[in-house]
């Protein structure tokens, strides 16, 4: 039986003893790094010590029996991690001004858009060894093609198409190496999250 459970840092709901949750232990403590890591980005105090955006979308956690649900703790780094990225793009116009912003966004938009724009089935590298597995080729184009159209109209589209994706399994021609599309997939957020 799941329920809430109230830790320094928040709320999450804790997974039945008999199911895999992620660690509490590890999730309170990150969670309250990055309170600490909040607060320096919100007074503007530089420190390469900070999670980034990226690093909040790249984070995860050990399993253990009972733990907090995952797709509630994911939920709240989805959050924490929009609001990094508003802080993130505010210090960079302070410091480097508005229009390297805008140029920066459009360098990473012109890469994004070059790779959405191949055609299907050769928009990212298959794995080196033939009975390795990756992502199916078809899932990853369905998403690609979305991802496309989107960036090429007004479409609202929220990063949680790409968060939520999930792709099957598949091996040698049809499949792409998962390693590459994951980078790929992390900065069309990066960039859904700076055209804001």
């Amino acid at each position: 039986m799941k329920h809430r459970q109230t830790s320094s840092i928040g709320e999450f709901i804790v997974v039945d003893e008999h199911q895999q949750g992620y660690s509490r232990t590890e999730v309170d403590a990150y969670f309250a790094g990055l309170a600490d890591d909040f607060e320096l980005l919100r007074k503007g105090i530089p420190d390469s010590r900070v999670q980034s955006s990226a690093d909040i979308r790249r984070q995860s956690f050990e399993a253990e029996q009972g733990g907090y649900s995952p797709s509630d703790v994911d939920h709240a780094l989805d959050r924490v991690e929009d609001r990094f990225a508003e802080f993130e793009r505010r210090l960079f116009i302070e410091k480097h001004g508005r229009i390297a912003w805008e140029h920066a966004v459009e360098e990473t938009a012109e890469l994004v858009m070059g790779r959405l724009n191949r055609a299907e089935g050769h928009r990212f590298r298959r794995p080196s060894h033939k009975l390795t597995k990756g992502y199916f080729v078809k899932d990853v184009d369905a998403l690609c093609n979305r991802l496309r159209d989107h960036f090429r109209s007004a479409e609202e589209l929220s990063p949680a198409i790409i968060r939520n994706a999930v792709f099957s399994s598949a091996t040698g021609d049809m499949c792409y190496e998962e390693t590459q599309v994951d980078a790929f997939l992390d900065r069309c957020i990066s960039l859904m999250l700076d055209l804001r």
